[in-house]
């Protein structure tokens, strides 16, 4: 008899281990989560994991301060250690002068965050410098603090969430790649895959950069783009305290960066140059040689100091960006049964656990209780009206930073 699960999760990295988990917890025994590689070997793998909560639509605010809830509290939730550390985040935008309107839309976001209880405060210039001495902020008005953000090890949680799944009833098959849905009346009907077919209700599509062209095959067109990210980790200086920085978030300097490990920094750009539209089957997972010179020049204009630190490596992962780099949540129109999870343009790692929260409700109750998922369905690309911003406070960026605010 061919394999059945009644439900198959595509892709094992932090959006398919949620899910399982999520599923497993309200008592769905027979999960199967099928992943082409390892557990975290995409995406998940290889993100910064920042756990930046500033956001300026209430969705995503929502989902990403629910999920720091799980990961400041693993051990009571999950088990085990995401190796939490909220170092602090900073977070800004380009600010010309003290009229720039971005200013006024940082402090109406900062509000928006707060009524949703994420601990978040709009700082001067000065005020920041006094949290980062050795940092120089005389490029913008203000930032944004969130003194309980910071990051995790992005593996140890994605494993951990996995494992947790697994105790919890469901199976995991690493090595296995989806080739196709299967599709009878307008309704999902399992996976085909490299070692036969597997016969499933319900599917969820969790596959990154690689989901466009596996949705295909039932007929969903989603409109998905894999872009070649890179981070250099470099050897911090003398010149930089010995504890590590805040996490930053830095459209301003064009660069995210977090301690990573002792004396250590992982630097990426949040855009532009060194982003490339890729295939994700035959894509360069190594750093460039030239990208870690780019990337602190970048991070020295805000940490002078910074100038003098020494490359280590590097590494190359995928962002699955939409046209409006905001995630594709919820049912499949036109096929019963199978469900997206998708699209997250660079900041969905932050978001993974109440994202598998909100749509083990959708997939068993009809409908997601912690936040309405309408907003990130599919079907709001069959129009313009995709343009439009998620709020009337989204920033005008002075550089392209890949992902939304």
């Amino acid at each position: 008899m061919p394999e059945r699960a009644e439900i198959v999760i595509i892709g094992g990295g932090i959006m398919g281990a949620s899910l399982a988990f999520a599923l497993a917890e309200r008592g769905v025994k027979d999960v199967l989560v099928l992943e082409k590689r390892t557990v975290a070997s995409g995406a998940s793998g290889k993100t910064g994991a920042l756990l930046r909560q500033h956001y300026s639509n209430r969705p995503e605010a929502t989902l990403v301060h629910l999920s720091l809830q799980t990961f400041k509290h693993w051990g009571e939730i999950v088990g085990g250690d995401c190796r939490y550390d909220p170092c602090g985040l900073i977070t800004t935008v380009a600010t010309n002068g003290p009229d720039d309107p971005n200013i006024a839309r940082m402090r109406a976001n900062v509000a928006l965050q707060n009524s949703v209880g994420i601990r978040s405060e709009v700082l001067s210039a000065e005020e920041l410098r006094r949290l980062q001495p050795f940092a120089r902020f005389d490029d913008i008005a203000v930032g944004a603090y969130e003194s309980e953000s910071g990051y995790v090890d992005s593996i140890a949680a994605t494993r951990g969430m996995m494992d947790a799944a697994i105790d919890r009833g469901a199976r995991l098959r690493e090595g296995v790649t989806v080739t196709g849905l299967r599709t009878v009346g307008g309704r999902i009907d399992g996976v085909e895959t490299s070692v036969g077919p597997i016969g499933a209700a319900v599917v969820v599509c969790a596959a990154g950069a690689w989901a466009a062209p596996l949705l295909a095959t039932a007929g969903v067109t989603v409109p998905l783009d894999p872009i070649r990210v890179q981070v250099a980790i470099v050897n911090r200086p003398d010149a930089m305290p010995r504890g590590g920085t805040m996490a930053y978030v830095d459209t301003a300097a064009n660069i995210f960066c977090r301690n990573w490990g002792p004396n250590r920094t992982l630097v990426g750009i949040g855009g532009g140059e060194g982003h490339q539209s890729v295939d994700p089957d035959a894509y360069d997972e190594r750093a460039d040689p030239t990208f870690a010179p780019l990337a602190l020049g970048n991070l020295a204009r805000r940490m002078p100091a910074m100038a003098g630190a020494t490359p280590l490596g590097g590494h190359a992962g995928l962002y699955d960006m939409t046209p409006d780099a905001h995630p594709i949540i919820g049912p499949a129109p036109g096929v019963a049964g199978l469900h997206l999870c998708v699209g997250f343009s660079g900041a969905g790692f932050k978001k993974g656990p109440a994202i598998g929260q909100a749509l083990a409700e959708q997939i068993i109750d009809g409908r997601a209780k912690i936040t309405d998922l309408a907003p990130f369905r599919l079907e709001r690309f069959s129009d313009d009206g995709w343009r439009a911003p998620w709020s009337e406070h989204e920033y005008v960026l002075s550089s392209d930073f890949g992902h939304k605010f």
